[in-house]
């Protein structure tokens, strides 16, 4: 929930194109909180998983029984307790545990039989990569050449590889794996350090390397990387084109200089875009004088031209020349469609919108390739267009009108309005092989995966998910769609409609989950239910324990600050964030703070809902700016930032969908909402 947004303003609607996103923000979760919980803090979930062999909840039992064990370290009392569970899924878990936690050479056999049981298990690859960090530290540098393999090495552990070369007489390999780790874009990890040491030692980072380091780093805009490397730069002349490239970057005034002593270097072309690039966002008249001057030596790719155009025509309209803007924008629109898919040119849509200029509207939609003109986005405002066109066909207009309402998202809703009919929800549901199904449900991985969210494990669970799921053809996927929704993993089984591509099935698509509570809280904070499982649904796909790379919490992804303030507006027992990981405290608390922003901004669940992403000042500002004068799906369309666009047209239409699966079937905006300007 709020702020937790970037500046990139871009279409972003469709419910598949939302799903397609949310395996981004789920895999987010996934990688963000990476601490395993003490087993203490895990309670055993009632939730019904399907018990598919005799003893399994005997086995859950037994398992959690371990788990204190592990917690008191008890390792004798784990190693006979275990025995009992050598057929469990999560028997490895238990295995790991010990040789993690008691780690030491004597007992490298016994690592050893366990990344062969397990090979490509996901604690196969932890183990691996605990030990050779266990090794490394210790100075085990033949044990750590035994079992380092490249390709599971992180940055860190191929580091620690070359150094283990170099004190087990590999140096020439030592060295060469040294130099192609240091000559790159970014700073490496601590653990390179040492590596690092042992070229600079020996003099191996010579001008080469360094111009080359330093090419890449100004690429990447990382200028005090690109500082660094310049301290290996012995001859005057690496240093006079260093220093030549750098001032071609941060300097125009000095661009004429820079192009003519440097245009015949192999990377000047890629450093001169860039050099447009910045130019053009600060002064597009002087870029364009630049761009001029360079053509005489270098040619951009398509790439770097339509980056640059892209920049020149936000730049030019900003200070006023659209005309000029229009011009190379129109010159350049082959390019920004193939190599931008149309970014730039869906702007000036957007731009064109602010104004009402619906004939600017219609020619940039034109503007765009053939297949995003069939985005949604674009057909509505297609339709809108003609509208306000006296002139146009009024049988075009509702042919238009009536394909777009065919269609299961926001425009898709808004044209069903339009022509005061039901929304397609187009629900179909998902059928699968039962051969396949039990073939899926049977792989080692996908047992574990199910059993570790059974234990409330849920990072290890997606971890073990990933790892089941990583080479599956589409049957497969709607399978685990299928198996997770009867598990009620939902963030799962909504990730793998998504990933099959299959949009249809509505009721494991958009499941009535923790619906108990949720209704409980809508109802005591004064929200709709619908509004409340469409935030849900967009904030976390339902998993309850999600925590994003902001900071947000659960549920209703709730900030730790908005807890603690909300919890003491509305007198909500509250101690910790780590409450925020209980649906019994994260739905009030959410709930609560949602109506909160209701209240603020006129019960408008298109303004509460902005606010809920990208917090409630940034909201009143765009209504400043807008001052009540945009209709609801022009201010719509217009907010600055594509993650909050994006999210309140999933909101609005995710709400109407939950309206139809709670029987209620409200519309999606109410009549006072719809006829505001802001």
């Amino acid at each position: 929930m709020q702020s937790r947004n970037t500046q990139n303003p871009s279409s972003q609607n469709e419910t598949q194109r939302s799903d397609k996103h949310l395996i981004l923000a789920i895999l987010g979760w996934t990688l963000w909180f990476f601490a395993t919980p003490s087993a203490a803090s895990l309670p055993v979930s009632n939730a019904p998983v399907e018990t598919q062999y005799a003893g399994l909840t005997e086995q859950r039992a037994l398992y959690t029984k371990a788990l204190r064990m592990i917690d008191q370290r008890n390792w004798r009392g784990l190693r006979r307790l275990r025995e009992e569970l050598s057929d469990y899924p999560l028997y490895p878990y238990l295995q790991y545990a010990d040789l993690t936690a008691n780690m030491s050479v004597p007992r490298r056999a016994e690592i050893a039989d366990y990344l062969e049981s397990n090979a490509d298990s996901v604690l196969a690859y932890r183990l691996r990569s605990k030990w050779l960090g266990y090794l490394a530290k210790r100075g085990q540098w033949t044990n750590y050449l035994t079992y380092y393999r490249d390709e599971e090495a992180t940055t860190a552990r191929r580091c620690q590889f070359h150094i283990a070369q170099y004190h087990r007489q590999q140096r020439a390999a030592a060295i060469a794996g040294g130099l192609e780790l240091w000559t790159v874009e970014n700073s490496q990890p601590r653990q390179c350090n040492a590596l690092f040491d042992i070229l600079i030692r020996h003099d191996k980072i010579d001008d080469q390397h360094a111009w080359q380091r330093f090419q890449l780093a100004l690429l990447a805009d990382n200028y005090s990387l690109a500082r660094y490397t310049r301290q290996f730069m012995t001859a005057p002349a690496t240093r006079r084109r260093a220093e030549t490239f750098y001032q071609l970057d941060r300097q125009p005034t000095s661009f004429n200089k820079g192009l003519d002593s440097l245009a015949d270097e192999p990377q000047a072309a890629a450093i001169v875009a860039q050099s447009l690039r910045h130019t053009a966002a600060r002064n597009p008249q002087q870029a364009i004088k630049n761009w001029q001057r360079a053509q005489q030596r270098i040619t951009l790719t398509d790439t770097d031209t339509a980056a640059l155009i892209s920049a020149l025509v936000k730049s030019l309209i900003k200070v006023g020349d659209q005309q000029q803007a229009d011009t190379y924008l129109q010159q350049h629109s082959a390019i920004i469609n193939t190599h931008r898919d149309g970014d730039v040119i869906e702007w000036r849509i957007r731009h064109a919108l602010k104004s009402q200029n619906w004939p600017d509207v219609l020619r940039w939609i034109d503007t765009l390739s053939a297949k995003r003109q069939q985005r949604s986005a674009w057909r509505y405002w297609r339709i809108r267009s003609l509208e306000n066109r006296p002139q146009s066909e009024s049988n075009d207009r509702l042919r238009l009108t009536r394909e777009l309402a065919l269609e299961r998202d926001f425009y898709g809703f808004l044209a069903s309005e339009k022509l005061q009919q039901k929304y397609s929800f187009n629900h179909r549901p998902l059928q699968v092989d039962e051969a396949t199904s039990a073939r899926v449900g049977a792989m080692p991985a996908l047992l574990r995966a199910r059993e570790l969210y059974f234990h409330q494990f849920i990072i290890e669970a997606n971890r073990e998910w990933h790892a089941a799921t990583r080479e599956f053809v589409q049957v497969e996927w709607l399978a685990a769609a299928s198996l997770t929704h009867q598990w009620q993993w939902h963030s799962r089984a909504i990730m793998a409609m998504a990933r099959a591509q299959y949009w249809d099935d509505i009721v494991i698509r958009f499941p009535l989950a923790y619906q108990t509570s949720l209704v409980r809280a809508a109802q005591s904070s004064g929200v709709a239910s619908a509004t409340l499982f469409a935030i849900a649904r967009q904030e976390s796909a339902f998993e309850r324990r999600a925590t994003s790379s902001a900071g947000a919490i659960g549920l209703l992804q709730i900030m730790p600050a908005t807890a603690r303030e909300t919890a003491r507006k509305f007198a909500i027992p509250y101690r910790n964030k780590m409450q925020l990981r209980d649906i019994e405290t994260n739905l009030p608390i959410g709930s609560q703070y949602y109506k909160s922003l209701l209240r603020r901004f006129d019960n408008n669940r298109i303004l509460a809902t902005a606010a809920y992403n990208a917090g409630p000042d940034r909201v009143a500002k765009w209504l400043a700016r807008s001052r009540g004068e945009l209709p609801f799906d022009i201010w719509v369309e217009l907010i600055p930032f594509k993650e909050t666009r994006g999210y309140v047209t999933n909101v609005l239409m995710y709400s109407a969908i939950y309206s139809h699966r709670l029987g209620i079937d409200t519309p999606m905006l109410q009549a006072s909402e719809r006829a505001r300007l802001l």
